[in-house]
């Protein structure tokens, strides 16, 4: 596991600009990596040292070797990442994919240290540049101390420093910790379905609302699309004031809840969610309309998994992902597939008349699949699925309840 925690060192003016006067080196040294990798078909750490280092230590003197392997490893997983989309995107739009733009980095970027090129000894940070090596007196947050103590695993393993757009330079410090060992347990198996209008509903008929968040968004598009549309100086100012508070006003909303089912009351030991990573290629196939593709960008379904993900790993729970595949479309009582049978935020079942909530009914279809792939694959013994009793026949629809706000007694 990673954590990270950002600080503001106080830096004399030389020192700023021996930073600046590096991340024009490594951006350099990073493009010409890029450059070999993609001319010699390659993403090989070893192949891209031995042909381009030399080349890279002509053009850059003063950058240190070490800088220079950061930033050959940051290029090679550029390139990876790139090969990727590019041969996804090429079998739907050939023509786009040539048109892909190769990976850059501009002068004004932020460089990785590894622990060769940064360490932290006390309250002394030091890191190389291409003078010589900087060293300052930082102080690190008291709750991040307390809570990834170097007692409990957590070790410096490297940084990102950079300079923000005020002109502050930041050390984001990177501690990492092995993976806490998970005992298995006979808890629940609880089901988990992300939507829009609500952020999270489990199969236990519990739904955690959207409107607080809906409510922000569209306030923040009509600020921005006014300033915008006005164009003055002062609309511009206001514009940069604002930037960033939707964002970490979803973020807190998103910590929230997922904080609230990792530190649940109740004995669960498996969370299932949808595999949602093929929502974004919805965009690229044609399939949704102007209005999908606004809901689709705003949605931070992959923040709230990577949250819920660490947070319920902390305490003993896994989270697993099945196919999202009529999810929605499927009766959780006869398992009949029916389209017409959801209406807005109601699923009446066509078939077997059985009526809930919509979201409900996708929870309870993402636990019953996770369920019946590791009966198939003779994993565990599970608990019984809801909406059948011991007699085989449908029970009664779930009562929920629904959560609007903020969980009492979170921060």
């Amino acid at each position: 596991m990673r954590r990270t925690v950002s600080i503001f060192p106080e830096l004399s003016g030389d020192e700023k600009a021996s930073i600046i006067g590096t991340r024009k080196q490594y951006a350099r040294a990073f493009n010409m990596s890029v450059e070999c990798l993609i001319n010699n078909s390659s993403t090989s750490k070893r192949f891209l040292h031995k042909v381009q280092y030399e080349m890279i230590k002509e053009e850059c003197p003063s950058l240190p070797t070490g800088l220079i392997q950061c930033a050959r490893d940051v290029a090679v997983e550029a390139v990876k990442n790139w090969n990727v989309k590019k041969t996804k995107l090429k079998q739907k739009k050939p023509k786009t994919a040539e048109r892909m733009k190769r990976p850059s980095m501009k002068e004004k970027c932020t460089m990785r240290y590894d622990v060769r090129t940064i360490t932290l000894r006390g309250s002394q940070l030091t890191f190389s540049t291409c003078d010589k090596r900087v060293k300052t007196i930082i102080s690190i947050p008291e709750f991040f101390t307390e809570r990834y103590s170097p007692s409990e695993g957590w070790k410096l393993k490297g940084a990102n420093i950079g300079i923000n757009r005020k002109g502050r330079v930041f050390v984001n410090l990177i501690w990492e910790c092995p993976d806490y060992d998970i005992v298995e347990n006979d808890g629940k198996i609880v089901g988990l379905d992300i939507g829009v209008y609500n952020i999270v509903t489990t199969s236990d008929g519990v739904h955690y609302g959207a409107e607080d968040v809906r409510r922000v968004k569209r306030k923040y598009n009509h600020v921005r699309s006014v300033l915008q549309k006005k164009g003055t100086r002062s609309a511009k100012r206001r514009l940069v004031s604002i930037s960033g508070r939707e964002k970490r006003f979803v973020h807190d909303q998103n910590h929230c809840i997922s904080k609230k089912l990792a530190n649940t009351d109740e004995d669960v030991s498996v969370y299932i969610l949808e595999n949602l990573s093929s929502m974004n290629m919805l965009r690229l196939k044609g399939k949704s309309n102007r209005t999908m593709r606004k809901w689709l960008s705003n949605w931070s379904y992959s923040d709230l998994e990577a949250k819920l993900s660490y947070k319920c790993q902390r305490n003993g729970i896994r989270v697993e992902f099945v196919d999202a595949r009529y999810t929605n479309q499927k009766s959780s009582v006869c398992k009949t597939i029916d389209k017409a049978s959801r209406k807005g935020n109601r699923y009446t079942c066509r078939h077997c008349g059985s009526i809930m909530h919509a979201d409900v009914n996708a929870a309870i279809n993402i636990r019953d699949n996770y369920i019946t792939r590791i009966q198939q694959s003779g994993q565990a013994a599970v608990n019984q699925p809801y909406g059948w009793g011991a007699t085989g026949k449908p029970e009664t629809e779930p009562v929920g309840k629904t959560l609007t706000s903020k969980p009492s007694g979170l921060s």
